[in-house]
């Protein structure tokens, strides 16, 4: 690794997980679909401003989704009236449904959980490891199902503890290989997390779902006595950096450093990327029902951070990797470099985890030494 540059140049770069996602949204979103509640003027009595707000909030929320179902069930209807009649109320209705429809059919296009068909009924386990299957609850209410993988060696309670954030397909038992090999080479604690909707865990896939998971799973490492609460890195590949930038960007303090391999700039960059023609580029952002806007969370991590780019990526661009390296404002961060590098594979190219492993040594190597600086700050000279 080249610590004056930042960059690792080897070959290799991985992951996300099978995605081709994101969102063809029409243009032409009806009024009860496309107000964003940010941008009403609306007057607040003063006495209980956020529950006045919350209802109206969901009240609004509730008649989009009741027009868009309704225009979804008569569409067909809608078309053939639309050919014998004309109007531009129909065409207009006609539109709010298509619009609709394309909206709710963002998270198929973005969420895998049944890939490969097996993902929702078997999750494989470590063998001959020391390893918790956990579950935990979310704030709102939502099971998850986690894997702690125990690091036994030298000093146990004071190695770092890695939070593995997958792709957007298969479940932590497809990781556990992967995982494994960075608790040997990196000498840390992983602990796996399916999303809501992955795996063993319940509900159904959201971008604010899996703020919820990330935070819930990080919560829940703050609980464990035997976990050094001060040597906490975040590990996300293709979604999950997406999802291991938000949770960094909203947790400076309890987050040492970040790691994110193969990830992306926002949905809305990939959609202009992969449906390049005109109109993706000029929709506005709410017309994304997710948006993962890792180019704005990212300029608010100040912590080691390490970002792992497989230049032979042919689903996301590998330019990503080098933009959100250049926007984060750490003091103290690397940017690996695997040229034979693809999106899934780019963990198993020659040379990565000594990427890996050189980046927690110079982590560890810092930690020490504020903790040095901090002891000698306490000391009252008489």
């Amino acid at each position: 690794m080249d610590t004056e540059s930042g960059v690792v140049s080897s070959h290799e770069l991985s992951s996300w997980s099978q995605p081709r996602h994101l969102q063809a949204v029409m243009l032409c979103v009806m009024i009860t679909s496309a107000v964003s509640l940010e941008t009403l003027d609306i007057p607040v009595v003063m006495e209980k401003p956020w529950r006045l707000w919350g209802a109206l909030e969901a009240c609004l929320l509730t008649m989009c989704a009741w027009s868009w179902g309704i225009c979804r069930v008569s569409l067909l209807a809608l078309i053939l009236t639309f050919h014998l009649y004309g109007g531009f109320i129909l065409l207009g209705l006609i539109l709010a449904s298509v619009a609709g429809i394309l909206y709710k059919f963002q998270d198929v296009l973005l969420y895998f959980p049944d890939q490969p068909s097996s993902s929702r009924l078997y999750v494989p386990m470590p063998t001959g490891i020391p390893h918790e299957n956990v579950y935990i609850r979310t704030k709102d209410g939502v099971r998850l199902n986690l894997i702690l993988l125990r690091y036994t060696g030298e000093n146990p309670t004071s190695a770092p503890t890695i939070l593995y954030f997958h792709g957007n397909a298969g479940n932590i038992g497809h990781r556990v290989p992967n995982a494994l090999l960075m608790l040997v080479n990196l000498k840390s604690n992983v602990v796996l997390v399916d999303y809501r909707g992955y795996g063993k865990s319940e509900g159904e896939p959201s971008e604010e779902g899996l703020y919820q998971d990330a935070e819930a799973t990080l919560d829940y490492v703050m609980t464990r006595p035997d976990i050094d609460k001060t040597k906490v890195v975040l590990f996300g590949r293709s979604l999950g950096g997406a999802v291991a930038i938000r949770l960094a960007s909203c947790n400076p303090h309890r987050v040492a450093a970040i790691m994110v391999e193969n990830t992306f700039l926002s949905i809305p960059h990939m959609a202009a990327t992969l449906f390049s023609f005109f109109p993706m580029r000029y929709l506005p952002l709410w017309c994304y029902k997710n948006k993962f806007l890792s180019y704005r969370h990212v300029a608010l991590c100040h912590m080691p951070s390490l970002f792992i780019s497989g230049l032979s990526d042919q689903l996301i661009p590998p330019v990503m990797m080098k933009q959100l390296y250049e926007l984060s404002p750490s003091r103290t961060k690397r940017l690996g470099i695997f040229p034979e590098g693809t999106h899934n594979d780019t963990w198993q190219c020659q040379g990565y985890f000594a990427a890996l492993e050189q980046f927690m040594k110079e982590l560890l190597k810092n930690h020490a030494r504020e903790e040095t600086a901090q002891g000698t700050t306490n000391v009252t000279i008489i």
